[in-house]
């Protein structure tokens, strides 16, 4: 508690997580004013795909910067040492922090998302569980990619390094991933579709998007063809809780293997 309470106080007392909660509401105030020439029915989901579309634009950069940024503070101030000198291990170190800015962004988001929802409630077609199923793919993006900066503050030398990974970060998963995927997509057949299906939801923008089109019911996986029901070998939720496991995991004990050999400014 300690942890989340000192991480909430850093967050509130810099201008930055204001400034880009700022940015997100006057867009998704552009956004709910542009969909309300939609029929009442249709204006909910498609507020709910542009605005997730908005997100998947700003919020991964937007937590890649916290997450890091955050890490490397308690480096450059050294505080971390005040702590490890107190017999606490860096892996509970690290745990605690992550934690700790994991709680703070996600009780952000929540927030945010759940004020929104008031001028949606009277505006159009409320529906709860389409709503729950987008607050859950922008919380589980949130966590991810929070969880990416964590790895690169542990990691990085000096502020400049932290600054190109995470935008070589997001440029990485936002576009180059798609443009090798449109590349090697004519050779995939019905033999090998598994493994590309693997290897594409493992991108986990593609695996929540897929989720959440599925949830609010703009992609049915009812009624598909033999080669759509290979690719899609899991139910989306599925893929979507292996990659918040599988990246959680792996970049945190990537962060603490490489922040015990001493990346310290």
């Amino acid at each position: 508690m300690i942890y989340i309470w000192k991480e909430f106080k850093e967050q509130s007392r810099g201008k930055g997580l204001w400034l880009s909660f700022i940015m997100l509401g006057i867009v998704s105030l552009f956004l709910l004013l542009q969909v309300q020439s939609y029929p009442v029915e249709q204006g909910f989901t498609v507020f709910l795909i542009s605005l997730y579309e908005m997100m998947v634009l700003l919020l991964p950069l937007l937590c890649l910067f916290i997450g890091s940024f955050s890490i490397w503070q308690e480096k450059e101030q050294r505080t971390h040492l005040i702590l490890l000198a107190k017999r606490e291990s860096y892996r509970g170190f690290l745990f605690k922090k992550s934690l700790a800015i994991q709680v703070v962004m996600m009780g952000m988001m929540t927030l945010w998302l759940f004020v929104l929802a008031l001028p949606m409630k009277f505006l159009f077609s409320f529906d709860v569980t389409s709503f729950l199923a987008f607050w859950t793919a922008t919380l589980v993006l949130s966590v991810i990619f929070s969880q990416m900066g964590i790895f690169w503050g542990s990691v990085a030398a000096n502020r400049m390094q932290i600054v190109g990974l995470n935008l070589f970060t997001w440029f990485f998963f936002l576009f180059v991933i798609d443009l090798v995927t449109l590349f090697y997509l004519p050779a995939v057949n019905y033999e090998n579709i598994k493994l590309f299906s693997f290897l594409y939801f493992l991108n986990p923008i593609h695996a929540l998007q897929i989720f959440l089109e599925t949830s609010i019911g703009l992609f049915p996986i009812n009624h598909m063809s033999r080669l759509m029901e290979r690719l899609i070998w899991l139910p989306p939720i599925l893929f979507m809780l292996f990659n918040l496991v599988f990246w959680t995991m792996a970049l945190f004990e990537g962060a603490v293997r490489k922040g015990r050999k001493g990346n310290y400014p």
